[in-house]
């Protein structure tokens, strides 16, 4: 009789649904662990996604700046042929960085207050050159001029450029100037002539407020042409620089033979 009771003590009647809990929460627990060890590689993928979508974004942001710069820097072109044709030539100069330089006929114009003043003040207003005008009626310019390209660097800090040119370019008479004899014929104090070429350029950001300043320009002249028989003329390059030149460039592309 006392056996019977030890075996139907209530202690050992509560202790054998406890022990099937335990493998209860076992079974649930190792099922949680095998949902979740599913669930991470989905995660990790979504992650990816995540990165791919933002390295497709900060592309797309670096694409429409860069556009951005291009336009801004064909508004500069712009900005600088209105000047010239409408003879604002101070104007012009304040275009340029400060070490900006200018590459015209054969001459270099160096730094912005020195030479590419010199050459737009002292030597462009006195012709009017730089004033946009077509190709004189019945002159074969040779086929058609390139078109405009702009290309602005991935960081974004400089740029370069090439746009047609089409204009005039005038020179005061010097008595011992090739062109002095041209100028008498004409009955004129300035010969005045039709340019086409292109403009090749080079801009750089301006770190002060971020907008876009030109820093080489060069003059690639395809043809020139008499504006009045629309014949084509010869112009010698520049043979002296500045000082002995008043008017002239800092150094020549070719230097002088002799």
């Amino acid at each position: 009789m006392d056996v019977l009771k030890t075996a139907a003590d209530p202690v050992d009647v509560q202790e054998q649904p406890s022990t099937g809990r335990r493998s209860f929460v076992w079974r649930i627990g190792a099922g949680m662990s095998a949902v979740l060890a599913s669930a991470v590689p989905g995660r990790s993928e979504r992650r990816v996604d995540r990165g791919s979508g933002s390295r497709s974004s900060d592309q797309l942001t670096s694409r429409l700046a860069i556009l951005e710069d291009e336009v801004a820097i064909r508004r500069l072109h712009e900005t600088f042929e209105a000047r010239l044709d409408s003879g604002m030539y101070e104007d012009v100069v304040n275009l340029f960085t400060e070490d900006g330089e200018v590459v015209f006929n054969g001459g270099v114009f160096e730094g912005r207050a020195r030479g590419v003043r010199r050459l737009y003040v002292d030597r462009f207003r006195p012709g009017l050159a730089g004033k946009r005008i077509e190709v004189p009626p019945g002159f074969q310019s040779g086929g058609k001029r390139p078109p405009a390209v702009v290309r602005v660097a991935t960081d974004r800090r400089s740029a370069d450029a090439r746009f047609p040119c089409s204009i005039q370019v005038g020179a005061p008479i010097v008595p011992d100037s090739p062109l002095a004899r041209m100028v008498r014929l004409h009955g004129e104090r300035i010969l005045r002539w039709w340019e086409g070429g292109t403009y090749e350029a080079s801009y750089a950001r301006d770190p002060r407020d971020g907008g876009w300043r030109m820093a080489r320009l060069e003059y690639k002249v395809l043809s020139r042409a008499d504006r009045s028989r629309a014949r084509p003329i010869s112009v010698p390059l520049f043979s002296r620089t500045f000082p002995e030149d008043p008017a002239g460039p800092d150094r020549l592309l070719c230097p002088r033979l002799g």
